[in-house]
């Protein structure tokens, strides 16, 4: 790939709209513009012009000239805005004369040219991708620079307990006060643990942007299918008396406040000789496996499962529970009036992060920084313990190897193939 010459592409979506925005970005931006729609006016200022090629004139716009280096990607940028008909846009595009971008091509250079880190490159991502208005929040947190708060903070930390480990081995023998190396590994774990955190925030972060799968599971006629509906507000699922209906998983769309839930009805659990329903239970299996949460269906009579991370306990058929029984676990519900549908609907949320947008705690949503981020805590964990049988040599060490794993999170240090992966996630005119 060459990072040196122009480039150009739809910015907006593909498709008939009133508006089209194409984009054009490196050394000759301005002279292909200039081409097409005569002069660009003055820097950052909005332009009315009619676009024309060796044809004639063919539509006319907007243009915006945003001079480098204090554009999106760092280079000289212009932008176009015509009609949204794709025939416009691709004659537009010939026009201009140079060459289509690749995907995230104009992000890969704001990263190159340092217009942003990787962290605000995969905000932009989430910005793109949330399905809910938690994961906007998110995306709007790492675009304002809140994960690349917390790696210069971790970084500066980690930096100090090293530079301290360095003291020690360059002044062994002087009569310095430098803390009890148990000490310093109390400090090195809480590090760790802070570390671990961001890492395990990725769950949340992810749901949050790309929304969440819900699984109903449980026993045969234990009123799965039924609930299912239910919580759609429509009939999707077969519903029958006769056990096994449900032999292949039926999933629909659900939107419960402003969280995106793909929610999916599972063959009931049980030991069976039909080849067919015996699919069906495996598949259902593999279906709990992969999911976000899952909804414990438990007919009445029967005994609840034990506490289980990533499930929720539902009690079915609340209205035609036997008398005088209180049952003290899950969240009762009834398909056929409706009573409890609002409290489930409620606890589903909580399960999954809730919507929570004024939390200012650290969420990440690249699966990517959580991976560095939990490298992190091992390498430091790893320091700690060293510090106390191996001593500060190798400590120190393995703090230098936790502050690389670091910079690989905001790509401070980065190889070229995760740039080529991460970059390639976005749309072409991005």
């Amino acid at each position: 790939m060459n990072d040196a010459d122009t480039i150009c592409a739809c910015a907006t979506a593909w498709g008939h709209a009133a508006l089209a925005v194409v984009r054009v970005s490196g050394p000759e931006a301005r002279a292909a513009a200039e081409r097409v729609a005569g002069r660009c006016g003055a820097p950052r200022v909005a332009s009315y012009r009619r676009f024309r090629d060796r044809d004639g004139t063919f539509d006319d716009g907007v243009v915006t000239w945003f001079p480098g280096p204090r554009s999106y990607t760092g280079e000289d940028v212009v932008e176009l805005s015509g009609h949204g008909n794709p025939l416009l846009v691709e004659r537009l595009l010939r026009a201009l004369g140079v060459r289509l971008a690749r995907p995230g091509e104009f992000t890969r250079r704001a990263f190159l040219n340092g217009r942003l880190d990787l962290t605000r490159a995969e905000a932009v991502i989430a910005t793109i991708e949330a399905t809910s208005r938690r994961g906007l929040d998110l995306a709007r947190a790492g675009m304002d620079g809140r994960v690349a708060e917390e790696v210069a903070s971790l970084r500066a930390a980690l930096t100090d307990l090293a530079a301290e480990l360095e003291a020690i081995l360059d002044y062994p023998g002087e009569d310095l006060l430098f803390e009890a190396d148990g000490t310093i590994a109390g400090r090195m774990r809480a590090q760790a643990a802070r570390a671990a955190a961001a890492a395990g925030s990725v769950r949340a972060g992810r749901v949050a942007v790309e929304g969440a799968r819900v699984v109903l599971s449980g026993p045969v006629n234990a009123g799965k299918s039924s609930l299912f509906n239910a919580l759609l507000g429509r009939e999707r699922a077969i519903v029958s008396a006769a056990p096994g209906t449900t032999r292949d998983a039926v999933e629909a769309p659900l939107q419960l406040e402003s969280m995106r839930i793909v929610l999916v009805d599972t063959a009931g659990e049980r030991e069976t000789e039909d080849v067919v329903e015996a699919t069906g239970v495996a598949h259902a299996a593999a279906e709990r496996a992969a999911a976000d949460l899952v909804l414990r269906c438990v007919p009445p009579g029967a005994e609840a499962p034990g506490q289980e991370a990533g499930a929720l306990v539902v009690r079915t058929m609340a209205d035609v529970s036997p008398p005088n029984v209180v049952e003290t676990s899950g969240v009762a519900v009834s398909s056929r009036t409706g009573a409890g549908l609002p409290e489930l609907r409620a606890a589903i949320v909580a399960a999954l992060g809730g919507e929570t947008p004024g939390n200012s705690s650290l969420i990440l949503t690249s699966a990517r920084q959580a991976a560095s981020f939990a490298q992190v805590a091992v390498q430091v964990e790893e320091a700690a313990s060293a510090l106390g049988t191996a001593g500060p040599a190798v400590s120190v060490e393995l703090l230098y190897a936790a502050l690389e794993s670091l910079s690989e999170v905001d790509g401070s240090a980065v190889r070229e193939a995760v740039l080529d992966r991460l970059f390639a996630r976005f749309c072409v005119g991005k």
